[in-house]
């Protein structure tokens, strides 16, 4: 065999290797594809937990109006803050929250508690800063996560600061032996019947509160 003839053999085409282009490309498409897949996932995940605090935070607005709603049909038969009994094995007088002749509200859940297994309603008598008189007010309260407090002032009162914020911190006692004293109220939440507040003292972490009579 002439020599210029074993040197064509041995040589490789001019289309050798042209393979590995598109393999490479596909392999840059699929990491391309796995980076924004990943991203995408961490903000769904955001995204819901923030529609969630958004639901929870609705749900708890609305309760707050239905209490309110018994507390003024109680006010219209004839009792007040002092005399309304809030009380959930009591159910059947006429001054019981809870009682289809008195409130004629259901008993609120817990379930959008901070911690609903352990967490409860509490109704206490509180002043609130520029609301009625001197005296002090009847206020529900609901220990709440920081993002669903958030969310609850931002829908019902268009505050965007966090509840983390000084100016949404108060005093206000022990909730759960309802003190009925002349605790602190955040100025900033003056005159709003329905909120969130930062809990200090005794009674700490968030609470959804929902003012239920005035006076």
């Amino acid at each position: 065999m002439p020599k210029d003839s074993a040197l064509r053999l041995a040589r490789p085409g001019s289309d050798a290797g042209i393979a590995i282009g598109p393999i490479l490309f596909v392999v840059a498409i699929l990491g391309i594809l796995a980076a924004a897949i990943a991203a995408g996932s961490g903000s769904f995940t955001g995204s819901s937990s923030t529609e969630a605090a958004r639901t929870k935070a609705a749900a708890l607005i609305q309760i707050g109006q239905t209490l309110k709603v018994g507390a003024d049909r109680l006010i219209g038969i004839g009792y007040d803050a002092d005399t309304i009994t809030i009380d959930v094995t009591s159910t059947v007088n006429d001054s019981d929250l809870f009682s289809p002749s008195g409130g004629g509200v259901g008993i609120p859940s817990v379930t959008m508690a901070n911690a609903p297994s352990t967490d409860a309603w509490y109704y206490t008598h509180l002043p609130v800063t520029s609301m009625g008189t001197t005296a002090t007010e009847l206020v529900a309260f609901l220990p709440v996560a920081l993002n669903v407090c958030d969310q609850i002032n931002v829908k019902a009162n268009a505050i965007s600061t966090s509840a983390t914020d000084s100016s949404l911190a108060a005093d206000i006692g022990n909730l759960a032996n309802d003190p009925s004293v002349a605790a602190a109220w955040p100025t900033a939440l003056g005159a709003k019947m329905t909120g969130c507040l930062r809990g200090t003292g005794t009674s700490s972490g968030y609470f959804f509160y929902q003012v239920l009579v005035l006076r």
